[in-house]
């Protein structure tokens, strides 16, 4: 069994290798979220906030909210693309 530096979990898989320094070993879950950064964009006009995530080189919308960015909402929301509001 292996300790990811990171998240603190055991792991027997093959390890990730960290793109911060490129030779610390992680565990596949802290490597996939190191692959994939997800960030939010809020619009003023729109009164909107996007869920933007960069993967490989791409950037793309995986969902969106109405209001300003919230953490729990971009969590809630993240690979939605459709949001509820009153």
């Amino acid at each position: 069994m292996r300790l990811c530096p990171i998240c603190g979990k055991e792991y027997d898989s093959y390890p990730a290798l960290s793109r911060k320094d490129n030779r610390t070993e992680i565990c596949p879950d802290c490597g996939n979220r190191e692959a994939v950064e997800v960030y939010t964009l809020y619009s003023k006009e729109g009164d909107i906030t996007f869920i933007m995530e960069d993967k490989k080189n791409m950037t793309s919308v995986v969902g969106f909210y109405y209001g300003d960015p919230d953490e729990e909402a971009t969590k809630i929301f993240r690979g939605k693309l459709t949001a509820e509001f009153e």
